[in-house]
C-alpha cells in the first residue's frame, strides 16, 4: 500500500532537486568567473598579441596549454549564452502561446455547473467553462494565479462523480502552482541542455505531478475507479492537443500508469535516477568547472610555443615580451630573403 501523499512529495523533491542543481551551478560558474576573470582578460591578452606576433591561425600557439587555458572559459561561456538565450525564448514564446489559446477560449454561461461552482468555492480557486465540443479537456493554466479550464464537450461525456474527480486533479495543479514550476523546470532545463539530470527532473517532475494530483482527486472522493473511467474515456474521445497549461489527460504515454496507480496504489514500479544520468551529469559539471576555474591556474603563465617557421627563438620558445617577438620574426625574415 503506498503511502498517502507519496507522489506529493515525490513530486516536490523532483522540482527541489533541480531547482537546487541549477542554483549550484550559477555558483560554480559565478565564483570561477569572479576568482579566474582577472587572469582570463589576461590570458586572452596573451593569446591575442601571440597570434597577432605568429599572424596565423595554424601555429603552434594555439597546441599550447596557456592558449587552451585562454580558450576554454570563451567556449565555456558561449555554451552557458546559447543555452540562456534558448531558455528565455523558450519561455517568452511559451507565454505568448498561452496568451493566444486564451483569447480564442469562450466562456460558457454562468450558473450551469453547481459541483463545479461548489468545488470552486471550496478551493478558493476560479473553475472556468468554456463552449468548445474539440478539446474534450479540462487544464490549469496561469503562473501567479492559476485557474482551472473546463470545456463543455468534456463535461456532456463525463459522469457526476467522473466529472468531480477531473475537476479535484486539476485544482491540486493550481493549488501546487505546477503550471509556474513547469514553466521554471522548462527554463532551467533549456539552460542547461548539456547536463542530463536537468532534463531528466523535469520529465520526472512531470510523471510525479500527474500521480500526486491523481492521488489527491482518489483521496477526496474516496472513489479511485471515477477517475480511471475518466481517463479511459478522454483516451477515447477526439480531442485537440492543448498547447499549453497542465492538461488533465497529459501524455497518452502515462495514462496507463496512471490508471494502474489508482487501481492498484503502491504496485508501480518507482522511479530510479538512472547510474549514467548521474555519472554523465557529474562529468559535465566536472568539465564546466575545469572549464571555468583554467584561468585560476594559469596565472603567469607564458605563450610556451610561437609559430614554428617564423617566430621561434633560440630556445625555441617564444620571448616573454611581445616587443621582442615581433622582433625575431621581423629579423629572421629578413634572414630568409
Amino acid at each position: 500500500m503506498a503511502t498517502k501523499g507519496f507522489w506529493r512529495r515525490s513530486a516536490l523533491h523532483s522540482f527541489l532537486g533541480a531547482t537546487l542543481m541549477a542554483i549550484l551551478l550559477f555558483v560554480l560558474i559565478a565564483t570561477s568567473m569572479h576568482y579566474g576573470i582577472a587572469n582570463l582578460l589576461g590570458l586572452t591578452a596573451l593569446a591575442g598579441s601571440a597570434l597577432a606576433c605568429c599572424k596565423t591561425l595554424f601555429s603552434w600557439c594555439l597546441v599550447s596549454p596557456t592558449m587552451f587555458m585562454a580558450i576554454m572559459p570563451w567556449i565555456g561561456l558561449g555554451i552557458i549564452t546559447a543555452g540562456l538565450s534558448l531558455a528565455v525564448f523558450t519561455a517568452a514564446r511559451n507565454l505568448i502561446i498561452s496568451g493566444r489559446f486564451l483569447n480564442t477560449l469562450r466562456a460558457a454561461p454562468a450558473g450551469g455547473y453547481h459541483e463545479l461552482e461548489k468545488l470552486s468555492g471550496l478551493y478558493g480557486i476560479p473553475i472556468i467553462t468554456f463552449e468548445d465540443k474539440r478539446l474534450n479537456s479540462a487544464f490549469t493554466l496561469g503562473l501567479v494565479k492559476p485557474k482551472v479550464y473546463i470545456s463543455t464537450g468534456l463535461i456532456e461525456k463525463l459522469s457526476k462523480g467522473e466529472l468531480e474527480a477531473v475537476a479535484v486533479h486539476e485544482l491540486h495543479h493550481a493549488e501546487k502552482r505546477d503550471p509556474l514550476k513547469l514553466f521554471i523546470l522548462s527554463f532551467i532545463k533549456d539552460m542547461f541542455f548539456v547536463i542530463p539530470l536537468g532534463r531528466y527532473l523535469a520529465d520526472l517532475f512531470f510523471i510525479r505531478k500527474e500521480l500526486a494530483a491523481d492521488e489527491r482527486a482518489a483521496s477526496e472522493s474516496g472513489r479511485p475507479v471515477d477517475l480511471a473511467r475518466a481517463l479511459i474515456k478522454m483516451t477515447g474521445m477526439d480531442r485537440e492537443i492543448i498547447p499549453v497549461g497542465v492538461s488533465a489527460l497529459g501524455k497518452a504515454t502515462l495514462v496507463e500508469k496512471r490508471i494502474k496507480e489508482l487501481l492498484e496504489p503502491g504496485q508501480g514500479k518507482r522511479d530510479k535516477t538512472p547510474v549514467g544520468i548521474i555519472i554523465g551529469t557529474a562529468f559535465v559539471i566536472s568539465m564546466l568547472a575545469a572549464v571555468f576555474t583554467a584561468p585560476i591556474y594559469a596565472a603567469g603563465r607564458q605563450m610556451e610555443k610561437c609559430n614554428q617557421t617564423s617566430c621561434i627563438g633560440p630556445k625555441r620558445t617564444c620571448p616573454a615580451h611581445i616587443d621582442n617577438c615581433r622582433k625575431a620574426c621581423e629579423i629572421m625574415a629578413k634572414s630568409k630573403r
